[in-house]
């Protein structure tokens, strides 16, 4: 019984999350349908097709053509009849908008690339005819008169106009979105594209009486197109007998009747390109999603089908890899608030090529709203990086039990996720320098914004000075100045390279917690030799909190508590000039994460103006579950908590103890008063 519930859970789920094109809504300003035709008139056709991969990918597409439409198809199997459901594209794929779109012509290598960059795939002749018996709205086809021009943008254009007319004529009572054919003919995957290398397989433009004008054909190369051509788009993803599988998968077995008329297909799909190599992934995340289940996050790549998925919970014995399709790289069946290390391969399933495996990112799965996001922007090819210092710096959270998710750098730049989501951030720079960029243009944005808007952030590297404030431009060092609160001094204590291997926390300072020596990595203690440590010190407001054990005044961390230049919350930062990775002995490493947590979460507050009716207190934990604890406040007379629109939610005059439990995840305000004094302190409720 619980397999047939799981069964009905994921087709359920299948068809309430399969229904929308994959691709980004429609942004104002985006080149309208005859705007566009303009654009492109004079293009070579190289410069045409890559013009139009770039719209369609980055959502110039009609509102209507994005909910797919389900047709359903039959067949006689081992002689039981089977069906399949699969969901398509309304009309023929076109760029615009709904009032003024164009029905695109191209060739059937870029259809193919759009479609593996969206999870579609080209119909088959089979498929064809089932859309068009199950059409809403058939059209009678329109033809232009055979000539040298037909193949040309103003012959897509003049047709486009001629079928757009014909369209409108029928709204009401059949409105953009409705099921319709009859108005183009179909670019279709057959067998016949092997038979003959370089051709284009056209079938279709049914007549009114369900009759085809064009039989399947290849008469043609494959960069042949006129205007009469048209590309119906089928989402890839289907389910069957409550299964999730592919079209793609469906056509190359033993089902292949159910979208083919003429036997398996093999490979389904017109070759765009002969992929002998892929790219080693580099902008992918692993995000938490529930308490047992990770999403893999990656930049597109239109060569990559799939990727290799291996996992681990130490970090140094790697499963054998999953292979997920591009559009669901979702492991599920987790342990909940178990700590999982990620790496993957790409993979193409159509040429059985497989990239180098990435870096080491990881995630534990659970049901708290995500505080921490670990950024590994450590990239240059050193001595000791083995990419994988997610395990020092998840370890020490994971071993604090405060659970994370993490993401290259280029994910953050590629807009995969938001900083502004987590709580906090932990940025890995371990030995990044000059020649690869410690924070780019573009990161130092996402970086002040995260500051701006009141973000923790603890970043750790050995040559972010050196990098920023002795070898940068003007905006890096006004960077490094202003949202990093440094100013470099040397590139090693003392001028000193491959000399100085500790710290010690600065005696005013109360932010750490140790009282001896911490040690960091000379490159025998099993990490890399941190042998141009940066020293610097304190400007715009932050405090020395570490300094170089032995010598001098050199200062190797800093920490600062206010608003950033141009902030609209105050924001918390936390620097050091070693990498954390590098810190000798996991346990050093574990407490120092610990002392910068408190120091962004904990919210001890030693001193209010006219306190002389509240004694010193402490609220904890924060973030917080369930309960807010207060600490020395036995003369608060009442405690009230407030969501960030100013709406009160608790009101409780018990001011050792106050119940969030049933407070959604999120930020709040806590008002405590003591007599006619009131204080306003941030929490956060996981």
């Amino acid at each position: 019984m619980t397999r047939i519930y799981f069964i009905i859970f994921t087709a359920l789920y299948f068809f309430s999350n399969a229904q929308i094109l994959n691709v980004p809504p429609r942004q104002p300003g985006m080149l309208t349908g005859s705007q566009y035709t303009a654009q492109i008139v004079s293009l070579s056709l190289t410069a045409r097709e890559t013009s139009i991969y770039n719209e369609v990918i980055s959502g110039n597409i009609p509102d209507f053509s994005r909910t797919l439409t389900p047709v359903t198809s039959t067949a006689l199997i081992a002689g039981q009849t089977q069906s399949l459901t699969y969901y398509v594209l309304p009309d023929y794929l076109a760029i615009g908008s709904n009032a003024d779109y164009f029905l695109c012509p191209m060739s059937p290598m870029l259809a193919t690339k759009i479609g593996d960059s969206i999870g579609c795939t080209l119909p088959t002749r089979k498929m064809v005819n089932d859309i068009y018996a199950q059409a809403t709205l058939t059209m009678n086809p329109l033809t232009i008169p055979a000539s040298g021009t037909m193949t040309t943008v103003q012959a897509f254009a003049q047709h486009n106009g001629m079928v757009k007319t014909q369209r409108n004529g029928f709204i009401p009572p059949y409105s953009l979105g409705t099921l319709v054919a009859g108005d183009k003919k179909d670019i279709i995957i057959s067998n016949l594209i092997y038979n003959t290398p370089n051709r284009v397989i056209i079938y279709g433009w049914h007549t009114s009486v369900g009759n085809p004008i064009q039989p399947m054909t290849n008469v043609h190369a494959d960069t042949y197109m006129d205007y009469s051509h048209g590309i119906r788009l089928i989402q890839n993803s289907v389910v069957y007998n409550g299964t999730p599988t592919t079209i793609k998968s469906i056509l190359t077995g033993t089902l292949n009747a159910l979208v083919s008329d003429e036997g398996a297909i093999n490979p389904p799909e017109y070759p765009y390109g002969n992929i002998t190599s892929l790219n080693t992934p580099a902008s992918f995340a692993v995000l938490n999603k529930t308490n047992n289940t990770l999403e893999v996050k990656v930049k597109n790549d239109p060569n990559v089908t799939h990727y290799k998925i291996y996992t681990s919970t130490n970090g140094v014995s790697f499963s054998a890899p999953q292979t997920l399709a591009k559009t669901n790289l979702t492991l599920t069946t987790l342990t909940a608030n178990q700590v999982y290390y990620i790496k993957i391969a790409a993979y193409n399933n159509t040429y059985s090529v497989t990239s180098p495996v990435s870096e080491v990112l990881g995630a534990v799965p659970c049901n708290y709203q995500d505080s921490l996001l670990i950024v590994n922007g450590f990239d240059r090819a050193v001595a000791g990086n083995t990419y994988d210092f997610i395990k020092q710096h998840g370890g020490s959270a994971y071993a604090n039990t405060k659970y994370f998710s993490s993401a290259t750098n280029e994910a953050l730049q590629d807009g995969l996720l938001n900083l502004s989501s987590y709580k906090m951030v932990d940025w890995i720079l371990g030995k990044e320098s000059t020649a690869n960029q410690t924070f780019n243009s573009a990161e130092q944005i996402l970086v002040s914004n995260y500051l701006k808007q009141g973000g923790n952030f603890f970043v750790s590297g050995s040559e972010v000075g050196w990098d920023l404030d002795n070898s940068g431009t003007a905006a890096d060092k006004s960077f490094y100045n202003n949202y990093l609160k440094a100013s470099y001094i040397a590139d090693a204590p003392n001028g000193q390279a491959s000399t100085w291997y500790k710290t010690i926390k600065e005696p005013l300072n109360n932010l750490f917690t140790f009282s001896d020596t911490t040690f960091f990595d000379n490159g025998t203690n099993g990490t890399y030799n941190v042998d141009y440590p940066d020293v610097i010190t304190s400007i715009n407001g932050s405090s020395s909190c570490l300094k170089f054990s032995n010598a001098g005044s050199n200062i190797s961390g800093i920490n600062y508590s206010g608003t950033f230049t141009g902030g609209t919350a105050p924001a918390k930062l936390v620097y050091i000039t070693f990498p954390f990775e590098t810190i000798v002995t996991a346990s050093k490493r574990n407490s120092m994460f610990k002392d910068v947590w408190n120091y962004f979460f904990a919210g001890i507050v030693t001193s209010i103006s006219n306190h002389e009716n509240m004694n010193e207190y402490q609220i904890y934990p924060n973030p917080a579950h369930e309960i807010i604890y207060l600490k020395g406040a036995d003369k608060i007379n009442h405690v009230i908590i407030y969501n960030l629109q100013g709406q009160m939610l608790i009101h409780s005059t018990n001011a050792s103890q106050i119940s969030i439990e049933k407070l959604d995840p999120g930020i709040y305000l806590l008002e405590i008063t003591s007599g006619t004094d009131k204080l306003i302190i941030r929490f956060v409720k996981e």
